[in-house]
């Protein structure tokens, strides 16, 4: 999405080239560490810089940081039952974030819930329903 290229700060929008999402990543020491990996369209690509990096990051227990880019950010708490983070902004945080939990197992269908929050100055309602809506669409065409 267009929107996803765009951070505010401030009273300013500022727009990036490119775009990364991050990632926690638990490391061998114990702790955590975060992961900036690139976006690609190309889902291999994606893919492979993903693992590719959090495997450097959980080893060294350095954060992979890309400050030129534009980082949507995750958390991924799947050993936990989450129907969603509220308020989790502060003046630092103003990137778009999406984090979800365990799924669960329902009588004909799994469910996995997502809370998706974002800057209103960046995206209004009805594209951030888009985008849940295509998030949604590529889930479902998954080959599990």
């Amino acid at each position: 999405m267009e929107e996803f290229y765009l951070l505010p700060v401030g009273d300013r929008l500022i727009r990036y080239d490119r775009i990364a999402v991050n990632a926690v990543v638990a490391v061998r020491d114990g702790g955590i560490s975060t992961c900036d990996t690139p976006f690609s369209r190309e889902l291999g690509q994606f893919e492979q810089d993903y693992l590719s990096l959090t495997a450097q990051v959980r080893s060294s227990g350095q954060p992979h940081d890309l400050e030129e880019y534009m980082v949507i950010g995750t958390s991924a708490l799947a050993r936990y039952d989450i129907d969603g983070a509220v308020n989790i902004y502060a003046s630092v945080y103003n990137n778009p974030f999406l984090i979800w939990g365990r799924y669960r197992k329902k009588l004909l269908r799994t469910e996995l819930p997502v809370s998706f929050q974002f800057r209103h100055t960046q995206l209004d309602g009805i594209p951030a329903a888009r985008f849940l809506e295509h998030l949604q669409a590529e889930i479902r065409g998954l080959k599990l």
